[in-house]
């Protein structure tokens, strides 16, 4: 493609052409051709080497708020130089440039490799892209110019945060809401003893207890209790209800924050964790224990958005009987929207559950991007102050979440309203 200074030199020739054919002048005939030519011959040697460019991140996977490192290698791998090549490396427009550039202008000799590095800032959660990278070529005289893309491609995962609850449990009116890896008074596969009984053909050479046999004269075995973990179940609201509010501070953020949080701290605990999503439809991970499970869960949470309209008793009527028997179960929701979560509450209660209600106050995200009447936001609070009483007269205990209040602040305030 011709730049425009190409444009304009093409054109004078043919009118010196035209003119000098006009007047019969043959130096300026002789001008234009040389002009025509000159622009015709830079055409035909214009172009490009073979370039190779590789790109190189500091991490697959990040947790929001953190830098990421990026380094893009170009290398002409070709007999010819480059002429002056621009080099721009595409990325998401969630993601903002902290340090170094992503662009640059080359021109790089056969063989030559040349490095641009740049430190990206990951504000959001979400699975993205880097990439492609655009080339810009210009030949010797900026007369053509060359795009091309080149299809290379970097996928990376940004998960939630993750904050530190352990302190709010500990600070909490019971000193640990749930035991972890229970200890059951029963004979089974675990680490605490039990009692001693008779040995048996079959039994493991290293469970005899060889004081007892000294002092008896007969073989006996040690019988240790049977461990057994708390299978948690947290179910996430992301409806379409859950954007109200800024780009970063709204209830979804907030309840993948939470959950991420809360799955981080019971599955340390060797606990069995749960996670049940449901917008338009219902995503649900089976309670496992874990690495595995815990880059399961925060995968997940990591494509989560705001769509929808499934109500809750929906959700629960589809998985709780799945729930282990008297099991804890998370409920992160803003309770708006939804005349369904009290029955929902109330059935969990009944089954025997433990049920918390984590609540982002809706109302209050809202006042962060309109303006509200301030009778109209008292009667609103009024409302939601009603809705999570009910949910606590059902056995329910209810955190009233605030935007401008900690997680862990939050989970201290656990209570039965």
């Amino acid at each position: 493609m011709w730049t425009r200074k190409a444009a304009f030199t093409f054109t004078g020739g043919i009118a010196l052409v035209l003119i000098g054919m006009m007047i019969s002048n043959q130096q300026m005939m002789i001008l234009g051709l040389a002009l025509v030519a000159f622009i015709t011959v830079n055409s035909w040697i214009g172009g490009h080497g073979d370039v190779e460019i590789q790109r190189t991140l500091s991490a697959d996977n990040l947790y929001k708020g953190d830098d990421l490192y990026v380094e893009l290698l170009i290398t002409n791998r070709s007999h010819r130089k480059t002429q002056i090549m621009e080099i721009y490396d595409n990325i998401p427009h969630e993601m903002k440039l902290r340090s170094g550039l992503n662009q640059m202008s080359l021109n790089l000799k056969p063989g030559e490799s040349a490095r641009i590095r740049y430190v990206l800032r990951c504000p959001l959660r979400g699975h993205y892209s880097i990439g492609p990278v655009s080339l810009r070529i210009q030949n010797t005289f900026n007369l053509g110019v060359e795009e091309m893309y080149v299809d290379h491609h970097s996928d990376i995962v940004i998960f939630p945060q993750i904050k530190d609850v352990e302190e709010a449990f500990l600070r909490s009116r019971t000193p640990k809401m749930y035991t972890g890896a229970t200890t059951l008074r029963t004979p089974g596969q675990g680490s605490e003893f039990y009692s001693l009984r008779e040995y048996v053909p079959g039994d493991p050479f290293k469970n005899i207890n060889w004081k007892a046999f000294a002092r008896t004269g007969e073989l006996m075995v040690n019988e240790k209790c049977r461990d057994a973990v708390t299978d948690l179940y947290i179910i996430l609201d992301s409806r379409d209800l859950a954007r109200i509010g800024t780009v970063l501070k709204n209830p979804l953020e907030m309840g993948t924050l939470s959950a991420a949080s809360l799955a981080s701290f019971f599955l340390k605990r060797r606990d069995s964790v749960a996670l049940a999503i449901y917008d338009e439809k219902l995503s649900y991970l089976p309670p496992d224990t874990g690495d595995k499970q815990y880059f399961k869960i925060l995968s997940a949470l990591a494509g989560v958005t705001a769509k929808g309209e499934m109500p809750l008793q929906a959700v629960t009527n589809s998985i709780s009987g799945r729930f282990s028997r008297g099991s804890p179960v998370f409920i992160i929701s803003s309770c708006e929207g939804d005349g369904t979560v009290p029955a929902a509450v109330r059935d969990l209660v009944g089954r025997g559950h433990e049920v918390t209600v984590l609540s982002p106050a809706s109302i209050d995200f809202e006042r962060l991007v309109s303006r509200i009447p301030r009778m109209s936001y008292e009667v609103l609070k009024i409302e939601r102050q009603n809705r999570l009483t009910t949910l606590a007269g059902f056995g329910a205990q209810v955190i009233d979440w605030m935007p401008d209040m900690d997680l862990s602040q939050a989970l201290m305030q656990v209570k039965g309203y």
